[in-house]
């Protein structure tokens, strides 16, 4: 499924549960962002625009952004590099 962040809808138990909310992924983190409802979706556009979604049910639901694809790839060879010099934990 693939729709804008603008199109999100939001169930009664997430208006209820910021915890509940829509997790989308954000640029240049390995985050996600939970958009539970009609202010935090206008919050997160606001901070990265109105971009394209897709949902990703693989391990857990949650909204992939192709346009952040770059950076989150970028933190990720980052953490790696730590992880390789100096060790995980």
């Amino acid at each position: 499924m693939t729709m804008k962040v603008s199109d999100l809808k939001f169930t009664t138990e997430m208006l209820n549960d910021a915890w509940k909310g829509h997790s989308v992924e954000m640029p240049k983190t390995d985050a996600l962002r939970s958009v539970s409802n009609p202010k935090a979706a206008a919050a997160f556009i606001a901070e990265f625009g109105d971009v394209t979604i897709v949902l990703n049910t693989e391990y857990a639901p949650r909204w992939t952004v192709a346009a952040f694809a770059e950076s989150r790839e970028e933190i990720s060879k980052l953490k790696q590099a730590y992880c390789d010099q100096h060790g995980s934990n």
